[in-house]
């Protein structure tokens, strides 16, 4: 086990020592590129655009205002500015960030990133970096705030809590860089000092040796409730989330193993939740994308027993991997409702949990955000609705309803696509369009496949890179009226058992009616593949905040694209923003100074890069 963080007298020992020195001396935009994550906006600018709704400070403080510029080392700032009855915001950039600008017990205070994007860069992983922030009484609150950087083998960690009767906020606040292989470090703790309400809302977890949300430890000593709610928990090694204390929630939550997570200081594993801790506790709607990758993909630990709640709504894919795991008898203690099952895997689910298998079970949603600023006036919906509440609580009608329409139906045809073991590589991809919806069946991978509705009505399916000799299956209502596979590969269709081609079911004729360099294609109406007559999507590349430096990108689509003269920008730009871009096969290649390019484009978003400071924003056209 990951040693235990310390305690809460030697806690309030380091924050006097860790203040005198310093005394002495967050629409859906995501920046891209060598040193940029989130946000290129200058940090000069007032930061308007911040998030939740704060009432219950006295005093604002912006800290564009007070002289913070993007690139600057932000704890001095900090340090100053945050204090109890008082509002810090932060300019949209990146700035350096040690710890030592977070540091104390506070009652009513909150630090809010502007919506637009906020960026900590911690030092190099051997770096110590362990922010400490207490709600003591009140409300306190930090929100649109991405670190960046590995974390150390020596435990570096965001330690936070709430005294009794005070409520600590964490809101789209992420973690997306996760540590070393070895590492005891971990993302957020709870220590058991924790005795008020922890919120965690909205949060981005990736690659942890060690724990990524360590906040179990609340039941050995003061064991305040701790709220989980739409966080996303992608490749975490050791345990996504330890849990938990009495009336704790995890609710909406993701959680993702494909990909193997670095070891932790006493070696690997890769659960997804860990109950080490008997507490009374509410997991729900929550979504599990689950694999031989990682390990179980939830534990009822030993150190847990005696503890109870409910699981209730958990939709579960393991294509091999190990789902549950049990160290003692939960029966009579913890419920399982409307647990949905899918994959190969042997899942294990305690014999007293209704399942859902088959072809009534429901895959997992497995699409996630690192960058999720909320809006105004928002509340968390926990504890109220914690343990022991039944499905019938006041968040129960609104689930049900939206269980009801996730729910898969019966379609009426079954396709199996065959990439060819012989195919020279795994850059196939494989489309067809039909007339009617289509769902994913057993050997589809949601994960890495896509479904859309276009525009005019009809469905699309892309199967995408598979691997030669790979399997795909969907099912679906109507005709398929038009195909394309990668050209220079062979995939096989079965259709409803018969072995046939994309060729005949679409009625082409022996010379196909269109061609292309890139890909093999056919269409049996003049419709196309649901892509060729729609532009419904834009991407912006903006570079706009810097007027001395450039941004490289390109980014290919699966339909078309061309330039979006409305939304391009280059009368404050460099020569750079005149130049002509490169467009053309779905392909774009560009560059981008003091300026914004922007395309229009059909299909889906395939790949994109940037090199250099530049934000990108997707739209709706």
């Amino acid at each position: 086990m990951a040693r235990r963080q310390d305690d809460s007298d030697c806690r309030k020992e380091r924050l006097m020592e860790r203040r005198s020195l310093l005394k002495a001396v967050g629409g859906t935009t995501a920046a891209l590129g060598a040193s940029s994550f989130l946000g290129a906006a200058s940090a000069q600018q007032s930061s308007e655009g911040n998030g939740g709704n704060v009432d219950f400070t006295d005093t604002t403080v912006d800290l564009a205002q007070e002289g913070l510029s993007n690139g600057d080392l932000i704890d001095p700032y900090l340090d100053e500015h945050l204090q109890s009855g008082t509002l810090v915001k932060i300019p949209a950039g990146e700035y350096q960030f040690e710890g030592e600008g977070i540091a104390g017990d506070y009652e009513n205070a909150a630090v809010v990133g502007s919506t637009d994007g906020v960026v900590f860069n911690r030092p190099a992983p051997e770096e110590l970096v362990r922010p400490d922030i207490f709600a003591e009484s009140g409300t306190v609150r930090i929100e649109n705030i991405t670190i960046k950087g590995k974390k150390g083998a020596e435990q570096s960690r965001w330690r936070v809590g709430a005294a009794e009767g005070a409520r600590m906020e964490c809101i789209n606040f992420n973690q997306p860089d996760g540590t070393v292989d070895g590492s005891d470090s971990t993302g957020l703790f709870a220590g058991d000092d924790h005795a008020g309400t922890l919120w965690i809302r909205n949060c981005y977890f990736s690659m942890f040796g060690n724990v990524a949300c360590y906040v179990s430890d609340p039941y050995k000593g003061g064991n305040g409730p701790v709220i989980v709610e739409n966080c996303d928990f992608v490749n975490t090694g050791m345990s996504a989330l330890r849990f938990a204390s009495d009336g704790s929630v995890c609710r909406n939550c993701y959680f993702e193993a494909t990909e193997k997570a670095p070891a932790g200081n006493t070696g690997w594993n890769q659960r997804g939740i860990k109950i080490d801790d008997p507490g009374k506790a509410v997991i729900e709607d929550c979504d599990f994308n689950w694999s031989d990758t990682g390990a179980m993909a939830i534990k009822f630990d030993e150190d847990g027993e005696g503890g109870e709640g409910v699981m209730r709504n958990l939709r579960i894919y393991n294509d091999g991997g190990t789902t549950f795991v049990s160290g003692w008898n939960t029966e009579g203690s913890w419920t399982g409702e409307n647990i949905h099952l899918t994959g190969d895997a042997e899942h294990g689910a305690p014999s007293h949990f209704e399942t859902v298998t088959g072809s009534n079970a429901k895959r997992p949603n497995t699409e996630y955000s690192i960058w999720k600023p909320m809006g105004e006036n928002v509340e968390p919906s926990g504890p109220g609705a914690g343990a022991g509440s039944s499905s019938e609580d006041e968040s129960g009608t609104e689930d049900s309803e939206s269980s009801d329409e996730d729910e898969q139906e019966e379609l009426e045809h079954h396709i199996v696509l065959h990439a060819s073991e012989d195919n020279p590589d795994t850059y196939c991809n494989a489309r067809f369009t039909t007339t009617g919806p289509i769902q994913y069946a057993d050997e589809a991978e949601p994960n890495t496949d896509e479904i859309t509705e276009n525009d005019d009505g009809t469905y699309t399916a892309t199967s995408i890179e598979m691997n030669p000799d790979a399997l795909d299956s969907y099912t679906f209502d109507g005709e398929i009226e038009s195909y394309e596979v990668t050209s220079g590969y062979d995939v096989s269709v079965e259709l409803d058992g018969e072995e046939t081609t994309f060729a005949e079911i679409v009625g082409e004729k022996s010379e196909k009616d269109s061609s292309s360099d890139d890909a093999e294609s056919g269409n049996g109406s003049d419709k196309g593949n649901g892509d060729s007559e729609q532009q419904h999507r834009v991407v912006v590349i903006d570079g706009t905040g810097d007027a001395e430096e450039i941004a490289k990108y390109r980014f290919s689509v699966s339909g078309s694209a061309e330039r979006d003269a409305g939304r391009s920008d280059a009368s404050e730009g460099l020569p750079w923003d005149r130049m002509t871009d490169h467009v053309g096969d779905g392909r774009v290649v560009g560059v981008v100074g003091n300026g914004k390019d922007a395309f229009r484009f059909t299909g889906s978003l395939e790949s994109i890069s940037v090199d250099g400071n530049a934000g990108v924003t997707i739209l709706e056209a």
